[in-house]
């Protein structure tokens, strides 16, 4: 239907008979190993933005580690667990096996000597193969400050976005029209600039600045004469003595699961890893993002004793914030506040004004006891604000946090018994809500692996800084059953699959009762050779949600349905030429309200030339939708540390061109130029965003030195 209305048919016929002599062609294929790293990056971003419904954010500190393993590959004879687990890879079977054959029989000679360890199938061999290497073991002494700025490596970020044409926000406005509302207009250019400057030495030390100005903001002029509107530092150390970590600055604090405290992104349901739902927290690590609030500022440390480890930290920051009526006589500082903001921008008087408006104190502390078969720790940590919090709580919010302070407490445990890895986490707030989390991992097979976790959240807990497994962001009101399953039947084909049972004991965000939901999912790969791939998904989701097509005084609640059915061929026509082919359809049904579609197809071109010194990926895609609920997300190719999964919703097609050339060892130049054009409308976004045209374009320009 989409093919039909978008394309002339003397196109159409060229298109599609190019598409399958692309496809055909595709049959002699070499797999293009540094591609599996940025695969691995890619279903994972791809899922966890689609659950929290966002399509762009910044991930840099989510990858840094694989980004990092990926350039600086982990030498297996000298791995230690902790540096395992920092892979997202391997889970704790897996390693147990690994390090318990490597105390058995020394070093390995070759990374193919893996396959003679328990758990470590051809898959899991080539998923970790671009992180790590085997080299023979270096003699370790005490740590020498000498060689740190001999051996460092420093990387300097610069890039440049915007979109065209500008929005109407951008544009010139009459000076009564300003006096009248300051609002009318975005204070700043539409440019976004970004500047990242980092130094490493191996996993133990790194330092660094960043700096960012989005959108709409200030440079160098009214209100941000400082120039950038956000910048962040960190001085990091680790492994050094009886120092453990040691963190100044920015950073992130993650322990546990994730229920008690976990400040930044934490994945979750995934069709790829249906299995792998436990966390490895670092504790501590450096904050290299660019969310504005969502982080730490202050300093932390870990001391390490034997197997215990001691943890503490402080933070003190401003974050935005709507602040309460003041008394513009007196000046008064303002009593409360009535919200947080969490976008980042200042584009805008009112924005602005919100800018760090809100003082944020964290501090609080951990205690992990290590053994030979797992783990214990226990978390307490303390937040206050300044203005207390006083917000207008609508019904669904009455038992969300609206105070000036919170205490949270929690209590964390690991068995990793033989086949099987029992973990949790229980927590406790303030004001008495509590949330349970426990789960387990089972290697049962070689072929045959499960995952089973169970979760309570209290409607009351209450903890600002929780990002535990879930089915919304945030850790309250839900209760639920995951079971997750990864089987090889034969050879060349996998499975996974997983089953997500949940309810919500309280009301919610247009859910005028406690609802209900559940959630299916199957991924089936096949791979007739390593030249080809093949994958097949179906999702369902049903959930509860306000029906009302009457506009009645009352809001009736009925299942809301979602089913997506995907089809998708990867293959390497050479050794510089790869494809990529999806067709993405999804069904959506509220109440007794009519089926709505969503249509996807893209095709993708990765060229390789100059020994990989250049690479090119294209992507021609086609969507039709009926309507915003059946909108399809699809991860885009992008420039390095740059993650976007767009919304695909009304009828249109888009085009984009990703490009990278490395002019030598120390100098790459990216460059993306993407166009989206709309066939059922001639417009995009709304208000100051709005933008009155039927197509749109973005560019985007970065340039990494590294030396």
């Amino acid at each position: 239907m989409f093919l039909k209305n978008l394309l002339p048919k003397k196109l159409r016929s060229s298109f599609l008979t190019a598409l399958l002599l692309l496809v055909f062609s595709g049959l002699h294929a070499q797999k293009n190993r540094s591609e599996q790293a940025i695969n691995l990056v890619e279903e994972r971003i791809e899922y966890l933005t689609q659950s929290l419904e966002i399509s762009d954010a910044d991930f840099t500190t989510l990858f840094d580690d694989l980004y990092f393993y990926y350039e600086n590959p982990l030498n297996l004879n000298e791995a230690t667990r902790e540096e395992l687990n920092q892979l997202h890879i391997l889970n704790d079977f897996q390693i147990n096996n690994l390090l318990r054959y490597l105390d058995e029989y020394g070093s390995m000679a070759t990374v193919y000597e893996l396959t003679r360890v328990e758990g470590f199938d051809p898959k899991a061999i080539q998923m970790i193969l671009p992180f790590i290497q085997v080299t023979p073991k270096k003699e370790k002494g005490q740590f020498n400050w000498k060689l740190v700025p001999k051996y460092g490596k420093h990387e300097v970020v610069m890039r440049y976005t915007r979109v065209f044409p500008e929005s109407v926000g951008y544009q010139p406005v009459a000076d009564s029209v300003l006096e009248e509302n300051p609002n009318a207009r975005y204070l700043g250019n539409p440019d976004r600039y970004y500047f990242r400057y980092r130094f490493q030495y191996r996993q133990k030390i790194s330092a660094g600045f960043t700096a960012e100005k989005d959108p709409g903001e200030e440079f160098f002029t009214g209100t941000q004469k400082r120039g950038f509107d956000f910048y962040s530092a960190h001085v990091f150390v680790r492994d050094i003595g009886v120092i453990k970590r040691l963190a100044i600055g920015d950073y992130h604090f993650q322990f546990g699961q994730g229920v008690t405290f976990w400040s930044g992104f934490g994945f979750r349901k995934t069709p790829a890893q249906t299995v792998e739902v436990q966390r490895y927290a670092q504790v501590f690590r450096p904050y290299t993002s660019t969310d504005e609030n969502n982080y730490l500022r202050g300093a932390a440390t870990t001391v390490a004793l034997g197997p215990v480890e001691i943890s503490a930290f402080y933070s003190n920051k401003g974050i935005d914030g709507n602040l309460g009526d003041r008394d513009t006589l007196s000046a008064e500082e303002a009593a409360s506040f009535t919200s947080f903001q969490t976008s980042g921008l200042h584009r805008t008087p009112s924005e602005i004004e919100d800018r760090k408006a809100i003082r944020e104190i964290i501090y609080g502390g951990a205690l992990e006891y290590k053994f030979k078969f797992g783990q214990l720790g226990v978390t307490a940590v303390r937040s206050e604000y300044s203005p207390t919090l006083n917000r207008d709580l609508q019904l669904y919010q009455l038992f969300e946090f609206n105070n000036d302070q919170n205490t949270v407490a929690g209590l964390n445990y690991k068995f990793v018994l033989n086949r099987f890895t029992l973990f949790g986490e229980e927590a406790i707030s303030e004001n008495g809500g509590y949330a349970l989390l426990n789960g387990a991992v089972m290697n049962l097979d070689q072929r045959f692996k499960m995952s089973a976790l169970h979760r309570y959240y209290s409607p009351d807990y209450q903890s600002l800084y929780s990002e535990a497994f879930g089915e919304r962001s945030g850790v309250r009101n839900e209760s639920g059953i995951y079971l997750g399953a990864e089987f090889y039947p034969i050879r060349r084909f996998s499975v996974h699959a997983f089953a997500d049972f949940y309810t919500f004991p309280w009301i919610s965000y247009r859910t005028d009762a406690p609802g209900r939901g559940n959630e299916y999912s199957t991924q089936v790969v096949f791979r007739p050779a390593r030249k080809i791939e093949f994958l097949f998904l179906y999702r369902h989701e049903t959930r509860s949600k306000n029906y009302n097509p009457q506009e009645a005084a009352i809001n009736q609640v009925k299942d809301e349905r979602n089913n997506r059915y995907r089809i998708q061929m990867t293959a390497d026509a050479n050794s510089w030429l790869t494809l990529r082919t999806r067709l993405e359809v999804k069904d959506y049904k509220l109440g007794n309200d009519g089926t709505k579609y969503g249509y996807l197809f893209y095709q993708d071109l990765y060229f390789y030339a100059l020994e990989n010194k250049l690479a090119l990926k294209l992507r021609y895609a086609l969507f039709d939708t009926d309507d915003y609920d059946a909108r399809i997300y699809a991860y885009e190719n992008d420039i390095r540390y740059q993650f976007i999964v767009p919304a695909f919703s009304e009828r249109g097609s888009r085009i984009y061109l990703t490009g990278s050339y490395k002019f030598t060892d120390w100098a790459t130049f990216y460059l993306k130029v993407g166009q989206t054009y709309l066939s059922s409308r001639d417009y995009f976004g709304s208000g100051k965003d709005l933008i009155e045209q039927d197509t749109r374009t973005d560019l985007k320009a970065q340039l990494i030195l590294k030396f």
